[in-house]
């Protein structure tokens, strides 16, 4: 036996597949991660996802999703949605400041915990009138996975297994909304996605959503099939990311990106709770370290 071989062991099959989902991924990569889902989610509460502000004169049209109902949450009120709002921002403030080195560490623990549960009591909210965006489902997990990670500093590149768990964690699910996507196609389609593809979606959804941009393009039937068929073969091929190695993975998080601006262009639909969390496939702690850094010494 080599000496290489006799310091480095090889690695069992079941050694791999745990590796897998407990990585070694550097405590300030979930810093980073924390703060920029945290801002989409308070960005999401603030102009995007309004019901439980907006409907909160109209009890009657209060329709609780089971999660609602386990939880026994009673309808919004003016008062009660001013305060779960206040709470993300003030959680997400607490985020931000506790991944400092001078703060101490409860103050992301706690802002952690706050914005968690109080973003997912307004997205409970939310779908509780009348329709469920499964685009929230990997920004409310990760939101409650992310504190397991415990205290992570912007400048702290330890190694940690929980901090690469609960990016992992995020990672699955950013995927599966994908996935899922398709899954739902299949079912209103009778199991047949040949259906889905080589439908009128497209041309319906832009008559439903008329602009300028789309209004050019609806009455190209074969385009707009072929943009479905590229939409499918898309959201299939979306668990092909964690094949790609990380220092190339910002160009496939680009990609979707980039497909999401396409939706939105077009159809006026962002995604944009989905499109945060391919943050957790980027290693922040490389492009955003600490600030300014450190000199490099020279000898003469």
């Amino acid at each position: 036996m080599s000496t290489a071989t006799a310091a480095y062991p090889t690695r069992t099959g079941a050694a791999r597949v745990l590796d897998w989902w407990l990585p070694l991924v550097p405590r300030a990569r979930v810093a980073w991660v924390r703060v920029l889902i945290g801002t989409v989610a308070l960005i999401d509460a603030l102009f995007l996802l309004r019901s439980p502000r907006d409907r909160a004169g109209t009890p009657e049209f209060y329709d609780p999703v089971v999660l609602a109902q386990l939880l026994h949450l009673p309808p919004p009120g003016q008062a009660t949605s001013l305060l779960v709002l206040t709470g993300v921002a003030a959680g997400l403030l607490g985020l931000a400041t506790g991944g400092t080195t001078r703060a101490p560490a409860w103050v992301q623990h706690v802002g952690g915990g706050l914005l968690a549960g109080c973003y997912l009591i307004w997205c409970v909210w939310g779908m509780s009138f009348g329709y469920v965006a499964h685009d929230h489902m990997a920004i409310v997990v990760g939101l409650l996975l992310l504190p397991t990670a415990g205290t992570c500093r912007y400048a702290d590149r330890t190694p940690s297994e929980s901090a690469g768990w609960a990016l992992r964690m995020i990672q699955i699910l950013t995927v599966f909304t994908y996935t899922g996507s398709v899954l739902a196609k299949m079912v209103l389609n009778d199991w047949d996605l040949l259906r889905w593809a080589n439908s009128g979606t497209l041309v319906w959804a832009f008559l439903r959503r008329p602009n300028p941009v789309n209004e050019l393009l609806v009455e190209h039937a074969l385009l707009l099939r072929a943009g479905q068929w590229g939409a499918l073969v898309l959201e299939l091929a979306a668990p092909l990311v964690f094949l790609v190695r990380e220092h190339r993975r910002w160009l496939v998080v680009l990609f979707f990106i980039g497909f999401h601006l396409s939706t939105f262009v077009l159809l006026g639909i962002h995604f944009l709770p989905t499109a945060i969390c391919w943050s957790a496939f980027l290693p922040w702690e490389r492009w955003l370290g600490p600030w300014p850094r450190p000199r490099r010494l020279t000898t003469s």
